[in-house]
């Protein structure tokens, strides 16, 4: 297209990039010298380089790096230091915890010994209390499990006495076992041990699990303690006994020796460990009279030839005392516990006081960086930011505001206005200089203007390809409507039913090509021509739609709701309708229906219309629901489907949705859903000869007019005529059909389809003369459409606003006795386009009819194929009449 370079050149023909401006070529790249300009006064500046520290570069990173080099110095020590003063703390934490998880289990295992003991001193009596001390033993015991797995994973090297200790635990059934089959004298203890012994080991061992000497030194006072209050159940126990018999046994007295040697030598190990606080909160525990009568009563049976008196002491009154006294050590225990509870947690504050302290130093090094780095760029980080702003305000808002309004450019001239204005502006926000900022800046404005130039080139381009749609459109329609002029001439003049049928197959095809011709005004942002000047049922309209397509008997209304169309969205909603239909004729059977419906919800209508063709993949379905619910131009991969183009773009127009859903093998639908907005109440239906309020003075009104042949013909003035009902009996192959029970509810009218059979009897015309004529000019009516090409319905009106008579038959005619244009053997032009009776403009007796009419109330009688192809004669017939003999002025929106 030749003319779209011309028109976009002018100004900007001065370079090759048609912008004005020097183009950087490879010569004076590498001579670092530009060339001069043609035009204004702007060049290009290529790049020179730099070197030294003028470079921006070197200026900007060198500060950078030193940061980045002291940065990474000290932040890898603040991370060695943070995680393992981190790993101790919580390793600490660990410690902590298990050692007071496993000083409860070695508590509950005495108190649970201590009850067996009992139970068995009296007789058995008092089950209930080593139950109890069961349940508590096995609770701890739980707990240990949970704590050890944690352990485990912070502390390995204490797997091996974790697991020991788990294994011996699990022997604890085994043991209880064992218990209950001792006798009297047996001390439960014995059995015990070995679980006791596992689990003091893990106190032992949790001291090696900490690096930190005074974490360490706790966990040893604990684990000391915790021996200390073992031996000295072991004593408690063994004396109980002694006191209850009178006397020691054999070796009991040695035993009781060791006991309170190995006790003192656990004490004299956690008082090496303890600070002075934890000792003196020992002290402060063990001092009482509990204290010195225990010593005492020990001390006298240790004596080498002990006193009967001495081995005769109150039994119940040593156990209570010696209980005491281990109550007191297990307090200390879990105090010392505690306190390296929260030693850990303080160590744990203490690092992250120390990473602080380091990211403080850490961020005194990044400041003194970036205060060198503004010393040497703040010049240039203010150009920076001078060249960011002007980048972003061409790139976010001229450049998308230009290309908006060369889109919405009505001509040439707008579209060269705004180029330059646009280019100014961006020359305005550039950045001087002759350094590396000034020649992005002198980028930037060749690149705003080459894309300007592109931009404006696809804008006159839209603008010549639409004038030549439109103009090529507007030549086609003019065309087409000529042709459906001669069309409706040979209908008048032929009386051969047969060659009727093959003049309607041509009818057709020519409102197909009217119809495509309109497609392309679509498409080009023009419209059809002709308005509706009344709200117009759904009905009708999807009746209008119909009629645009060859196979419009295989579409079949099967419920519609009682809702009318508003005056302007008539014309787009039939052409959409008839785009969908025709799709679903053309790609289903053609020996199925097409069905239509339409369901009212609360805020929309929606229209579906489905067939039972084989239907569509899902993935081809997404992608055609996508083109229909986004407008995009015609290119020559969609010019096969320009159907849906002009779908999507009517349907954007009115803020409708139109949805595609299809199953595998069980046909196609499609779904349009009309907004409220665009509908209107149904207009209550007019008396023959009556005007709708508020309607165009004499909208109905017919007036004489010579068509080409030389005839008079009738033309309706204003838009679309009420409906009053389908003058079309149903006829059908066999019983009646009903409309689906899921339309029972919505509210809709079941429609009847369109069936085959007879046509009701015919009456001759009451003149004789078989050929109705106007009776202003004494010519045969002939209906034609509201402006250029109109719609048909099945329904039929009066050019002169009468209605046909009840059940089809002709209405009482105009003058001369002919039957009224629009009566059931005359023209019917209820929505723009007319409807004949063939064999209405024959002269009674001129042909003999070959088939008697069948009953119409006889659905039995096969159906007669000279009615029926007398029927789409006629309609043809009202289809080439509705596209010529137009020539009232387009009305007004």
């Amino acid at each position: 297209m030749h003319g779209v370079s011309d028109k976009v050149s002018g100004d900007y023909a001065e370079t090759p990039t048609g912008l004005g401006g020097e183009v950087a070529t490879e010569e004076n790249l590498g001579t670092g010298e530009a060339a001069p300009r043609a035009g204004r006064g702007h060049q290009v500046a290529v790049h020179t380089r730099t070197g030294g520290l003028h470079s921006i570069r070197l200026r900007l990173m060198l500060p950078i790096v030193l940061a980045a080099i002291g940065l990474v110095g000290l932040g890898a020590a603040q991370t060695d230091t943070a995680v393992h003063s981190a790993l101790a703390a919580k390793r600490g934490e660990a410690v902590a915890n298990t050692a007071i998880v496993a000083l409860q289990v070695e508590n509950e295992l005495e108190q649970e010994i201590a009850e067996a003991d009992r139970l068995r001193a009296r007789g058995g009596a008092g089950a209930a209390l080593l139950t109890a001390a069961q349940g508590q033993t096995d609770l701890a015991v739980t707990k240990f499990r949970q704590v050890s797995a944690q352990a485990r994973e912070i502390a390995p090297n204490l797997a091996g006495v974790l697991n020991s200790a788990a294994g011996q635990l699990g022997t604890l059934e085994a043991v209880r076992a064992e218990v209950q089959k001792l006798g009297e004298d047996a001390l439960s203890g014995n059995l015990y041990d070995d679980i006791r012994h596992a689990v003091l080991a893990v106190a032992d061992a949790l001291p090696t699990a900490l690096a930190d000497a005074d974490l360490a030194a706790t966990a040893r006072a604990v684990a000391a303690i915790a021996r200390a209050e073992y031996y000295g159940a072991q004593q408690r126990d063994l004396l109980h006994q002694v006191f209850l018999r009178g006397r020691f046994l054999p070796g009991e007295q040695a035993q009781l020796a060791e006991l309170v040697g190995a006790q003192d030598e656990r004490l004299a190990e956690f008082s090496r460990n303890a600070t002075r606080q934890q000792q003196a909160l020992y002290n402060r525990e063990f001092s009482g009279p509990d204290v010195t009568s225990a010593s005492a009563m020990r001390s006298a049976v240790l004596a080498p030839s002990p006193t009967p008196a001495a081995l005769k002491a109150d039994p119940d009154g040593w156990y209570i005392t010696q209980s005491n006294l281990m109550r007191e050590m297990h307090n200390v225990q879990l105090s010392l516990s505690h306190t390296l509870d929260q030693t850990s947690r303080e160590r744990q504050a203490a690092a992250a006081n120390q990473a602080m302290i380091t990211g403080a130093a850490t961020t005194a090094l990044i400041g003194i960086a970036f205060g060198a780095a503004l010393f040497f760029a703040v010049r240039t980080s203010r150009r920076l930011r001078r060249l960011r702003r002007a980048a972003l305000t061409v790139a976010g808002v001229e450049l998308p505001g230009t290309i908006t309004s060369l889109t919405t450019a009505p001509d040439t001239s707008a579209v060269r206005g705004v180029l330059n204005t646009s280019a100014a502006r961006a020359d305005s926000l550039s950045v001087a200089g002759s350094d590396e900022i000034g020649e992005v800046g002198a980028a930037l404005s060749t690149v705003h203007r080459q894309a300007l130039r592109l931009a404006a080139d696809q804008a006159l381009m839209r603008l010549d390809i639409a004038g030549l749609f439109v103009a090529l459109s507007r030549r086609g329609q003019t065309l087409v409507n000529r042709q459906l002029e001669l069309i409706a001439d040979f209908e008048r003049m032929e009386t051969d039913p047969d060659a009727l049928g093959r003049l309607f197959q041509l009818d057709h095809l020519a409102a197909r090509m009217r119809r495509n011709d309109e497609n392309l005004l679509v498409l080009a942002g023009g419209e059809p021509g002709g308005r509706v000047m009344t709200a117009v049922p759904l009905i009708d309209v999807i009746r209008a739609a119909s009629a645009e397509i060859e196979d419009y008997h295989r579409i079949e209304p099967v419920a519609v709701a009682e809702v009318a169309v508003a005056a302007p969205v008539v014309r787009d909603l039939i052409h959409l309708l008839a785009e969908l239909l025709e799709n679903a004729t053309q790609y289903s059977p053609p020996s199925t229906r097409v069905g239509v419906s339409a369901r009212r919800t609360v805020d929309t209508v929606t229209v579906t219309v489905f067939d039972e063709g084989i239907g569509i993949p899902a993935a081809q379905v997404t992608e055609l629901n996508g083109r229909l619910s986004r407008t995009t131009m015609l290119t020559a991969e969609l010019a096969g489907t320009m159907g849906l183009l002009v779908v999507s773009r009517l349907a954007a127009r009115h803020q409708i949705a139109v949805e595609l859903r299809s199953a595998g093998g069980g046909g196609t639908a499609a779904l349009v859903a009309l907004p409220i907005a665009i509908l209107a109440p149904v207009p209550p239906p007019l008396a023959r000869g009556e005007q709708p309020a508020g309607a165009h003075p004499a909208p109905y009104a017919v007036r004489a007019a010579q068509n080409s042949a030389g005839r008079a013909v009738t033309r309706a003035v204003g838009g679309f005529a009420p409906i009053v009902a389908d003058p079309i009996p149903p006829l059908t192959r066999g019983p009646a059909a009903v409309a689906p029970a899921s339309y029972a509810a919505t509210g809709a009218t079941p429609v009847s389809p369109i069936q085959y059979g007879a046509y009701p009897p015919e009456v001759p015309p009451p003149n004789g003369t078989g050929r109705a004529n106007n009776g202003a000019t004494g010519g045969p009516v002939n209906g034609t459409p509201n402006g250029a090409g109109g719609y048909p319905s099945a329904g039929g009106f009066s050019s002169a606003g009468g209605y046909p008579g009840a059940g089809g038959y002709p209405a009482a005619g105009a003058a001369g006795g002919y039957p009224a244009a629009g009566a059931a053997g005359g023209v019917d032009e209820s929505m723009g386009l007319p409807r004949r009776r063939p064999g209405r403009l024959l002269v009674p007796g001129q042909l003999t009819d070959r088939t008697p009419p069948a009953p119409a109330d006889d659905p039995s009688r096969p159906p007669d194929p000279d009615a029926i192809r007398a029927r789409l004669s006629g309609l043809a017939s009202g289809l080439a009449a509705a596209a010529r003999h137009t020539d009232n002025p387009r009305p007004p929106a």
